[in-house]
């Protein structure tokens, strides 16, 4: 009996549940979708580096995977409160009719089950679905080929995604159980006749606490400006909490203060049905302004998830191709005592260890970088190039004080010139008393530009000396990234002169046209020889710091770019879709318990245009109140964070931007669509 009285009760309120099921079935999707991922390497070719950024990933993935089942399970407890909230009558009548609150819990009991039994069968499928198709932007990202088509299924995804629905379903099984218990029947029957108590009403203290969160978040926008995101420290967690704060009081404030802000302006308030609308929109504005406040900071959140993940994405497989002009180099740093090994040490070394490499090599080239020794004459540092130009740098926080006063790098012109030969450009020649200027680090790129066009003059040795007309750009080692924040290039008699000690030495090797592929096996043999395996890094009898080939920036990018997209969009979508969900339930909960107003309206003659039109009114306005706030946090915090990816390479903010607000419009505006056409359909049915 209970069942079919439950099964009876979904069917009759399948439109009521309909947004609620498709949240559900998109969340369980988005779920298994990207729990999955590590199934995929069954499709593609992957060499092993990019199988263990897989498996990097898919962990991660599987950490974030807790953090959004408890967002998804509060988003449907919440939900079922709404839900319940509406059929409060009806439960009444159920106790009236001489049923127990233990029949009445049973039966939304199963209800809640039927309705979760769908939504997982559902999302299962979907994400099953899509999952054939989501192996085509794995094998983009990591740039490798699809071997063939096959189905993909994966049972661990499979079973986690029930494991964890199940439990959340169980709870709120157990929440709407309790909240039965609690009800009285009276309360039941009459909740739809309790008015809303209102929280603020007199205007000047709507206002005195409106100006109150302004100073605060911007109090909080200035702190986590000066702080940069650098280090969570005291200045951090004081912009979290101000800006938090402002939040809450803005909404707080803002239903005391939009009715009145309406009703300054006689001729629009009057208008059509405005009065009713902002009346509306007033009293809801007053009961959830504490939702309001937790939506408006998810939306901030899912905002800023798109846009810094995607530019990131974008930022770490910019210029890989300038960032890798070798295809293997060696990295060696020098020791306390200023002793660094040479290029034929190092070769000699590795050929104890039977590890052959100029028997494959096209060219073996090194290039060294000195810094000046410590003490009162010490000049050569980045001063001269930044101080009075700190606003061509673009970092975050104060981050620039640390760059004015560090040693600046100093390259020989002879082992300049190997290297630009080597790859295939010509060498530069500097004339007397002339120095070349190296940087193709963007955070500082401007200043050193300018440096150069203004003439900078620097004194080495007693004498002014004047900068090459240009600045060179090139990477003279492979790097994940252009980091070279500021070489000077002078004559080797120059250097050889001056008080400079030897601190790196990079050994960069091309290989023969037979040889292409020798950079993978001679990886595996450094591995093996050198890791450390206990701590994964190298023994103490390594004679060089690092190595790295043009295929492993390649992969790390790849992986790295993956990695922060596929992070970026399961965030940003779990948090949109959350607070969208939320929105438009709360919206068509509000609706159904207007529906008598409606047909007062209609009564007096108002026209099923203008109806609508208030329906269509409430909803946007309602959207569109934590969007905006969620904007401007949006804004600051974004520009913030892209200073900080800056320092990893070129960020393209504009196309993350576009690309996040197409998501935004295509989800949250495809709620606020689904809203009013729910609640055009609620109205409808209500007047049959």
């Amino acid at each position: 009996m209970y069942f079919k009285i439950a099964l009876h009760n979904v069917k009759k309120s399948l439109r009521d549940y309909t947004i609620y099921f498709l949240t559900l079935t998109f969340g369980i999707c988005l779920f298994y979708l990207f729990n999955s991922i590590h199934s995929q390497q069954a499709l593609l070719e992957m060499n092993e580096s990019q199988r263990k950024m897989i498996e990097l990933i898919q962990t991660m993935i599987s950490g974030i995977s807790i953090f959004v089942a408890v967002i998804l399970g509060l988003l449907i407890i919440y939900a079922n409160q709404y839900l319940m909230k509406r059929r409060h009558k009806e439960m009444g009548i159920y106790l009236l009719l001489g049923m127990e609150k233990g029949q009445v819990s049973r039966i939304l009991i199963l209800e809640t089950l039927l309705i979760g039994i769908f939504a997982l069968a559902a999302g299962l499928a979907a994400g099953i679905f899509l999952a054939q198709g989501f192996s085509i932007l794995t094998a983009r990202m990591f740039a490798v080929e699809m071997k063939e088509f096959q189905f993909v299924f994966s049972c661990e995804a499979f079973l986690q995604t029930i494991l964890y629905f199940v439990i959340i379903f169980v709870i709120v099984m157990l929440f709407n159980s309790i909240s039965i218990s609690k009800y009285k029947i009276i309360d039941l029957i009459h909740a739809g006749k309790k008015n809303q108590k209102l929280r603020l009403k007199n205007l000047w203290q709507s206002i005195v606490i409106f100006v109150i969160s302004i100073a605060c978040i911007g109090f909080g926008y200035y702190n986590i400006i000066e702080n940069g995101m650098l280090e969570v420290d005291f200045q951090f967690r004081i912009s979290i909490i101000f800006g938090f704060v402002g939040t809450f009081l803005f909404f707080f404030s803002l239903s005391g203060f939009m009715l009145h802000l309406a009703k300054a302006k006689k001729s629009f308030y009057y208008k059509g049905l405005n009065i009713f609308i902002f009346r509306q929109i007033h009293s809801k504005i007053t009961t959830t302004f504490i939702s309001m406040t937790m939506l408006c900071l998810m939306l901030f959140l899912a905002i800023c998830a798109f846009v810094t993940g995607t530019g990131m994405a974008q930022t770490v497989n910019s210029d890989l191709e300038k960032a890798t002009p070798y295809d293997y180099s060696f990295y060696l740093n020098a020791d306390r005592e200023g002793n660094l090994k040479s290029q034929t040490e190092l070769l000699e070394e590795l050929k104890r260890e039977g590890i052959e490499i100029e028997a494959y090599a096209d060219s073996i080239q090194s290039i060294t970088l000195y810094t000046q020794i410590e003490g009162k004459d010490r000049n050569l540092t980045m001063a001269p190039f930044l101080k009075g130009r700190e606003d061509l740098c673009s970092f975050p926080g104060n981050e620039i004080d640390r760059f004015l006063d560090a040693n600046i790098s100093v390259i020989k012109l002879s082992d300049y010139n190997r290297f630009l030969k080597s790859v295939g450009k010509k060498p530069i020649k500097l004339g007397k008393n002339q120095y070349a200027v190296s940087c193709n680090y963007e955070n500082v790129q401007d200043a050193y530009e300018d440096a150069v066009e203004d003439r900078q003059e620097i004194t080495i040795n007693g004498k002014k000396m004047k900068p090459l007309s240009h600045i060179l750009e090139d990477c003279y080692v492979n790097s994940s990234m252009q980091m070279d924040a500021g070489s000077i290039i002078l004559a080797d008699d120059i250097v050889n002169q001056i008080h400079v000690q030897p601190v790196c030495r990079y050994v960069n090797i091309m290989w023969n046209s037979s040889s292409s592929d020798y950079s993978e096996i001679l990886g595996k043999k450094l591995d093996r020889i050198y890791k450390d395996k206990t701590n994964g890094g190298f023994k103490e009898n390594t004679p060089y710091s690092t190595d790295i080939s043009r295929e492993d920036v390649y992969d790390q990018g790849a992986g790295l770019g993956a990695l922060v997209t596929y992070i970026a969009i399961y965030i940003g979508i779990v948090f949109l879709i959350t607070s969208a969900a939320v929105l438009a339930l709360q919206q068509l909960s509000e609706n159904n318990d207007n529906l008598l107003k409606y047909r007062l309206l209609e009564q007096i003659g108002t026209d099923d245009k203008m109806i609508h039109g208030a329906i269509k009114s409430q909803i946007v306005i309602y959207f569109l109140i934590p969007m905006s706030l969620a904007l401007v946090h949006s804004y600051v915090g974004i520009k913030v964070a892209s200073k900080l990816i800056s320092m990893l390479g070129h960020m393209d903010i504009v196309g993350a931007v576009l690309k996040s607000m197409a998501v935004l419009l295509i989800i949250y505006g495809g709620y606020m669509l689904a809203t009013y056409v729910g609640s055009k359909s609620m109205l409808k049915s209500k007047n049959e």
